[in-house]
This record gives C-alpha cells, structure tokens and sequence, in this order.
C-alpha cells in the first residue's frame, strides 16, 4: 500500500508544498488534484507568463512499447474578478534532468492552454519512465479573493495496462499480463481464485467460474489499477425453447450476444439427425421453419462453433431447443 498511501498524501498535503520547479506538487492519475494558485512566482513559456504560476510533477510508465500520452482536465475554476472567470493558462513540458529549473531547457509536450473556466490539455506521447511538469499560472491577485481549481490527470501514459479480457471453456487455463507498472515493486492481483502467482507480472488463471481480477502496480509514487475478466463457459445466452407461432412474442430463437460474433457456425438438427437450419453468424435469428415451411413441434439438437480467436479453447456448444406452438 506504499504507493496508495503516497499518493493520498500527496493529495492531501498541497496547500503545504512548495509549487516552484525545486519542489513541485507531485499528483497521480485519475485522483483529482485541488490546487490553489497563490504561488508568487513567474515563469515565462508558451502561454505562461504570469506572477501566480505553481508546478506540479508526475512520471510516465514503464510501458516501453506504447506508453501513450496523457490528458489534464482543469476543472472546479473559482478563480473570479467582479464575477468574470479569470484567464488560467497550463502547459506541460519535459524539463532537463540534470538542471530542472532552467525554462530555456523546458520542452513543449502539449498545446498550452489559457482560457476561463474549464478546459483540458492532451500531450503528445511521452516517454517511459519520464518526469513531465504542469505549469499552471494565472494573472489573479488571490489577495482579494481566492483562484482554485482541480486538476484531473489520466491517460495511458499515466496508468497500467492488464491483458486480456477473454473466454475460456470450463477447466482451460489462460495467461495473463500486465505492464507498465515499476517492475522492482511488483505487483498485486486480486482474488486469488486460480491464479498461479498473485505478484508477478505475467500468471496462469484458471478460474473455475467467471471472475474479474484486478491488479496494482506502482510508478512514480503512485498505485495503479487495471482489470481483467475471464468468462468461464458459453458467452452467449441460449434459450431452451421458444414459440414460433407468430403472435409477435418469442417468435425467433433469439441468442443473447450473438450477433458479435461473424463468423460463428450455428447448426440445428431433427431427431434423426437431419439439418434443418444453419447460419455463419446470426444477422437474422431463426424462425423455426425449414425450407420456408414450419419444422414439426418438438426438441431439436444445436452445434455453436463460434471461430473466434478470443474464445481460448471452447469448444463446440451444444444442446436442445424445444419448439412450442
């Protein structure tokens, strides 16, 4: 819970950091970071350039493939002259490691934005592993009154990346990864239920019924959250009989989540074995009829092949269908 505990204070503790590029506030994504612009300092870049700026401070993923951008919602503005929102601006920039405070050095990731009220700001991608600064200034004197605001920070660069969401046919195993997370400080998955390891990065489920697993991983001083769900069986639901009588009520055999599946073989047997209905995918549900004409009141045998890559080792389903008139 190291990460969770330092970001909450890091939430909590604002009003008592230092906002200069020397100490910056440190904010996480995904928790709202209130801020209140009475940091007397000016800095000069982009669209920043007034006596009130504070910096914040986050760093990126791991994610050495993808890791994405990120995006700051500014959001909660009481920042008001004689009823007038005031101009806040904001710019997120890569500073220079080696001498954070110099401006000159200061590289532009984002469009800079400078409006009244609430707006947001999308960087371009970033780099992994990487400390980024938030420039948020305002030409507000908060001796009349005060300039506050929330900042929100989310994105892909700023989170962790579970795979994947899949199916798997009862007692089949799958594996499951996450990434972007400090690999040094590990990570947590939760529940348990059929997991080969709770604190690796990549594992074995084989959960015995559907289950969704979340895992935590840190970087930057901050917990991060990611889910993954593995449906255990048939991820359709099929009906057990229907009525096809034509009284507009339950007419069609109609298979819950279905249609998402194009290229699913859907076969429908008499009791001798005849095929009186097949279908690759299930645009339009079946009538009950064979050849135009009404199949027989009865119980009829059906085979879903779904063909999807996704549906880790399910086989053929099958089962019975009962047609009442």
């Amino acid at each position: 819970m190291k990460g969770l505990v330092g970001a909450i204070l890091a939430t909590s503790c604002s009003a008592v950091h230092a906002q200069s590029c020397e100490n910056p506030i440190p904010i996480c994504g995904d928790i709202p970071e209130p801020l209140s612009l009475n940091f007397v300092q000016s800095l000069d870049i982009a669209c920043v350039n007034s006596p009130y700026v504070s910096v914040l401070e986050f760093m990126t993923n791991g994610n050495l493939v993808n890791t994405g951008n990120a995006t700051v919602e500014v959001g909660g503005v009481a920042c008001q002259t004689d009823g007038v929102e005031d101009v806040i601006e904001l710019v997120v920039v890569k500073p220079n490691p080696q001498v954070f405070c110099d401006v000159d050095s200061y590289e532009l990731v984002a469009t800079c934005g400078e409006t009244g009220g609430a707006f947001t700001v999308v960087t371009e991608d970033l780099l992994p592993n990487t400390t980024y600064l938030i420039l948020v200034g305002t030409a507000h004197d908060p001796s009349t009154t005060p300039c506050n605001l929330t900042l929100f920070l989310s994105g892909p660069a700023v989170s962790i990346d579970a795979c994947c969401t899949t199916n798997i046919a009862p007692g089949q195993s799958v594996s499951l990864n996450v990434t972007g997370g400090n690999e040094d400080l590990g990570y947590t998955w939760f529940p348990d239920l059929g997991l080969s390891s709770t604190n690796e990065a990549e594992i074995i489920a084989s959960p015995p019924v559907t289950t969704t697993y979340s895992v935590s991983g840190f970087f930057g001083g901050c917990q991060y959250t990611d889910a993954v769900t593995i449906n255990v069986g048939t991820p359709v639901g099929i009906p057990t009989s229907f009525t096809p009588n034509g009284d507009l009520v339950n007419d069609y055999w109609s298979i819950d989540g279905l249609s998402q599946y194009n290229e699913a073989d859907i076969r429908i047997y008499d009791r001798w074995g005849q095929l009186v209905f097949r279908s690759v995918g299930y645009a339009q549900p079946w009538d009950g009829k064979n050849g135009g004409k009404e199949v027989p009141v009865g119980t009829y045998y059906y085979a879903i092949d779904f063909n999807d890559p996704q549906l880790v080792g399910l086989e053929t389903v099958t089962g019975f269908i009962s047609i009442i008139r």
